[in-house]
């Protein structure tokens, strides 16, 4: 009898979704944000993704989550340079995002007032209004920009406070974080402990970052 071929733990859209199917196989919920808070697992992954750059890349993402049966939070921003929320094209990912199942929440920018004035507060609440009118509802929850450049979590927190009338969360919370939950992210497109999928069966509770554009289906150049 031959031996099953090793997995492989790299940036392949194929290694990301049978990393997936492993976890689902392994007993756990592998959700949104939302879908957690409102029904939380004893083995439960929070699906999480940032999208900085490019929308597109991000549906795909989707789609692959969806095939695999899972759901997931795709953060938003409003000041990319590589995509306009308000343009159709946009607003027809998200709907289709959202239709998949998927929860669609604002990655929002700490900063801008150091060039532009005002303050980080006064941003934030536009970046929100911004994102309302995109999607044609009240904002959910966050995850904060390069919060380690942009205001820190003292800001979101204080954001969070600010914008109880609606948002549940956002995705810096302690709740969310190690040693709550363990925390992986390919920020920069690197595992600091390791891909996710060699965590399966580790932690009961995660919330597992990526960023749609390290993620390919053959060669990373198909993304720039």
């Amino acid at each position: 009898m031959e031996s099953a071929a090793p997995k492989i733990f790299d940036y392949s859209l194929k290694s990301y979704s049978d990393a997936l199917k492993d976890y689902v196989d392994t007993g756990y919920a592998v959700t949104s944000f939302q879908k957690y808070l409102a029904d939380p697992q004893e083995r439960h992954m929070v699906l999480r993704h940032d999208i900085d750059n490019t929308i597109e890349q991000a549906l795909r993402v989707a789609r692959v989550d969806a095939e695999a049966g899972v759901s997931s939070t795709f953060f938003l921003r409003v000041h990319a340079r590589g995509y306009n929320l308000l343009s159709l094209p946009s607003l027809q990912i998200v709907q289709e995002m959202e239709q998949l199942g998927h929860e669609v929440q604002l990655h929002l920018e700490g900063g801008l007032c150091d060039w532009l004035g005002s303050d980080n507060l006064d941003w934030a609440d536009r970046q929100r209004a911004v994102f309302e009118a995109a999607v044609g509802r009240p904002l959910g929850g966050f995850s904060s920009h390069e919060p380690a450049r942009t205001g820190g979590l003292e800001f979101a927190n204080g954001l969070l406070e600010r914008w109880s009338d609606s948002v549940a969360y956002h995705a810096y919370e302690e709740r969310f974080m190690t040693p709550s939950m363990k925390y992986l992210s390919d920020s920069s497109g690197r595992w600091r402990e390791g891909h996710f999928g060699e965590w399966v069966g580790k932690e009961p509770l995660m919330q597992v970052l990526t960023h749609p554009f390290w993620w390919f289906e053959k060669v990373p150049a198909e993304n720039y």
